[in-house]
This record gives C-alpha cells, structure tokens and sequence, in this order.
C-alpha cells in the first residue's frame, strides 16, 4: 500500500529522533478481565504495538472464542489491513480501529474536527483473505501525501481549503481540511471509531491528537481497539470458509461495468499486486529514496 509505506517512512524517521515516537520502551498490559485487555503503548511504533495488540487479541479469541484489546497512547499505526489480515490468516475474523488528528470537517461543518479514523475488517478465504481497509474520510490523508510527488490537482468532493471552501488544488487540500466519505454516512462511521478507540480506552480523544507530520517532537496518543471472533464457535473453519467462496462466486460472476476488467472481492486486488511486488520488488520514488537518505545522513 504505496501510500502508506515507504512513502511515509521519512516521517516515522523524523519522529523517532525528534521525540515523536519512543523506539525503545515496551508496550504494557495495564488490564485485563477474561477476554478483554487494556494495553498501553507507552508511546512506542504505532505498527509494534498494534503487532502486539493482534498477537493479544488472537490469543484471547482462541481461549475465549473472542478477544478485545484496547489500547491507549499509541501511534500512527499505517494500514491497518496488514493487521486484520493477520488475524485472517490464523482463522479468525478480525476486526480494528484506530482514531488519529483531527484532520476531516464533520457533517455541516467547515473546519476539521474528526480525524480520517479508518477501520478494518478481515475474514478467513482462499486464496486470499476478505479485508475491507478504508479511512472514514473522502480519501485517506497518505493519498494526498503520495499525490504530492505525482501532481497538483485532485478530484473534487475531496477536501476544502484552510478557509472552508471546496478546493481540487492539492496544495490548498494539504494546507486545508478533507470531506467525510459519503457525507453524513463517514461522518457518523468517524465518530463511531472515535467511540470505540479514544472514549473505551480512556486515552486521547481525537480532537486533542496532535498532527503526525506537523508536531514531530510529540507522541500522539492514538487509540485503537482489535476484535478477533473464533468463527469456530459458530461454524467449523471449513465451512466458514467454503461459504465464503461461495460468496465472492455469486459476487464475482457479476459483469463487468464499463472501463473494468473483473469483478474482485476486498482485499483481492492488494493481494495479488503484493503477490507480484514479492517476485519482482517495490517500486520507490526517487525523491522518497532521496529524503531517507537524508535522514540517514543526519
């Protein structure tokens, strides 16, 4: 996921040194109550404690047949795809959600007050898992950031300026504020992510998270929550998973729309592309390639 990989390393880099991020602490368990755990990234890499967070949240679903973990004082964890995924992979229904800096104007309203707070769902399948990966805004702020090297225009419907008004300038996007998805439909999904991460953990609310590019030298405090389900306590993994091909084949066998070639399922079209991306490497610009260099050199 181009946008929010090799693309957003200079930013990690530039945290950890400047304060942003702590490389060395250790996430910690503060909580727990039978499948249900509280965990406090203590300021640490968004994608290590969200990797213990999973690793937690699978073991309690395989004891209990569900598992909750709750995290506080964390940090900009990236895809949560590459999460929820895992939890795929080992059979289980994964679900997580992550609140993030104000950065998307609330339904009506023309100044950021939610963040782009995405959320992830993974379901067992072969060949490839189902993950549904998405930001609750118009677009995900890493678009922008990626569309940044590549043009200076965006479509319209995305974002406004810094004054409130509708703007396809990329510059002013930047500068300004983005547009929920679907209007009043990712709004309200915002604040339900912001329900179930930075009010259920007690940590940061998202308001109050400061901006992962512009306030380097502080630790964000993000929220996330990881719900992992046993579908085995319903319906054998098996069947689960036959029933689930059976799914994408009623869905996949639709026609084509004009200016497409298939019809995939969630997930499928990342898959594949990682799938080749494994054989024949990543592509990276030259100025990403440039700015780690920097940093490295610093």
């Amino acid at each position: 996921v181009s946008s929010h990989g090799l693309n957003m390393l200079p930013t990690y880099m530039e945290r950890a040194v400047s304060g942003g991020i702590h490389p060395q602490t250790e996430p910690q368990v503060v909580a727990q109550r039978g499948a249900i755990s509280r965990l406090d990234g203590c300021g640490s890499f968004g994608q290590y404690i969200a990797s213990l967070a999973v690793e937690q949240a699978s073991r309690l679903a395989k004891e209990h047949g569900v598992g909750v973990v709750s995290v506080f004082n964390g940090n900009h964890a990236g895809a949560l795809g590459c999460f929820t995924q895992r939890l795929a992979k080992d059979g289980l229904l994964g679900f997580m959600a992550h609140n993030v800096n104000p950065a998307v104007a609330p339904f009506g309203g023309c100044k950021a007050a939610v963040g782009t707070n995405p959320l992830s769902f993974a379901f067992p399948g072969d060949p490839f898992p189902v993950v549904v990966d998405l930001a609750t805004s118009a677009t995900a702020k890493g678009k922008l950031y990626e569309l940044a090297h590549s043009g200076d225009q965006i479509p319209a419907g995305l974002a406004l300026d810094a004054n409130g008004q509708p703007t396809t300038s990329l510059a002013e996007a930047l500068k300004g504020i983005l547009l929920p998805l679907g209007g009043p439909k990712g709004y309200a999904l915002a604040v339900a992510v912001e329900m179930l991460t930075g009010v259920l953990s007690g940590g940061t609310l998202g308001p109050d998270v400061p901006s992962f590019h512009k306030v380097p030298d502080k630790p964000q405090g993000v929220s996330m929550l990881v719900l992992a389900i046993d579908p085995a306590g319903i319906l054998p993994l098996d069947e689960f998973k036959h029933r689930a091909a059976q799914l994408a084949q009623k869905i996949t066998a639709t026609p084509p729309a004009e200016g497409f070639d298939v019809v995939q399922m969630p997930g499928e079209r990342e898959a594949r592309l990682a799938q080749t991306r494994l054989k024949e490497g990543i592509p990276v610009k030259k100025s990403i390639l440039d700015e780690i260099n920097a940093h490295l050199n610093q």
